[in-house]
């Protein structure tokens, strides 16, 4: 469903929900809507202190020799918690999101950045403090983007955090990146984009042609990423990859469901397998018990996507990394494997 037509269906039937109305005109829903009369929200959350995570670096081999792998915090957000756990079906899921009154703890935003010896890879950009005035951020969205994107997530994100100076913690800086891999289009993964103007940076070609809750009028005026398509054979269980790199090790790989487009990112090390999940799910629980995001563009992909997960880590050890999930960090360090085999 586009991205429009998501947020003004669900801010409708919410509407509709809570008035108990049957037909309500465009120009009517939004005076109701804009000014906050359509539904109620109390805006609480199991805390509002915003949890603060380390940053985490470890070695693994690849080839015999040492390879530095740097989780990098950019700050954190909360959502709503039928935002990050679906309650309903079909577009009940995307009704109750609205209608929530209760937020999460506050999550990571991870980037992940690989030392490889091909070049320093980044894996997403993480979130920016600008994001946090919706107003100004959003200025060129549509009202309905920024009414629902206010009441569904929180952030916590101060210019320290941004990557940059995240970078700086582990002696590189922005221009040391020589390739930026995105999972998807959401802003919590591009709006680091603008520390990378000269970089190669790459995205699924069916996610930037039918992207899922983007928002376009964010990314930096020269943003024009290689847009890559898979092939089939490359890997195992996802049946389909694009190669990163020609030696075999790294692999831009299908994981749709959290937007119709989304990819992971798989690094065959010596040892084992780290799969950089993007929101594929908000943490690895979700996946070994079935339980879906509400907020995800199509629930039976993901059931599909979670299916080849735990099947590719049946095959060999493997690190399974979320982007929001507060145990990635220590599930790098610690290398906690996804299904114990």
């Amino acid at each position: 469903m586009e991205r429009r037509k998501f947020l003004n269906d669900s801010a409708k039937y919410a509407a509709l929900t809570m008035a108990g109305a049957s037909i309500i005109s465009n120009k009517a829903f939004a005076s109701h809507v804009l000014n906050d009369t359509a539904i109620d929200f109390k805006n609480t959350s199991a805390t509002d202190v915003a949890a603060t995570y380390q940053n985490v670096s470890t070695v693994v081999k690849l080839r015999g020799k040492d390879v530095k792998i740097h989780g990098l915090c950019t700050g954190t957000v909360a959502v709503k918690r039928n935002f990050r756990t679906k309650k309903g079906n079909g577009s009940m899921a995307k009704i109750n999101i609205l209608l929530d009154h209760h937020y999460t703890d506050y999550m990571p935003i991870w980037v992940w950045i690989i030392e490889h010896p091909d070049g320093i890879i980044a894996i997403d950009t993480g979130e920016i403090a600008d994001s946090k005035n919706v107003e100004t951020f959003l200025a060129k969205e549509s009202a309905y983007s920024k009414y629902v994107l206010k009441r569904t997530s929180k952030k916590n994100i101060e210019k320290e955090d941004e990557l940059n100076y995240q970078l700086e913690k582990i002696k590189l800086k922005p221009d040391d990146i020589g390739l930026v891999v995105l999972t998807h289009l959401h802003l919590d993964h591009t709006d680091g984009l603008k520390f990378f103007p000269k970089q190669e940076i790459i995205v699924g070609n069916m996610e930037f042609k039918k992207p899922y809750s983007n928002a376009p009028s964010t990314y930096p005026n020269w943003f024009k990423p290689n847009l890559v398509n898979y092939t089939k054979g490359n890997i195992e269980i996802f049946d389909q990859a694009y190669p990163i790199n020609t030696a075999g090790d790294l692999f831009y790989v299908p994981t749709p469901g959290h937007t119709h487009g989304h990819s992971s990112v798989i690094f065959k090390t010596d040892e084992y397998n780290i799969i950089f999940a993007g929101d594929t799910s908000y943490n690895q629980g979700q996946v070994l018990r079935g339980e879906l995001a509400g907020v995800n563009a199509d629930f039976g992909k993901s059931k599909e996507t979670y299916t080849k997960l735990i099947a590719f880590a049946n095959q060999k050890k493997t690190i399974y990394l979320p982007s929001h999930d507060e145990n990635s960090g220590n599930r790098l360090l610690n290398r906690s494997f996804m299904v114990n085999i």
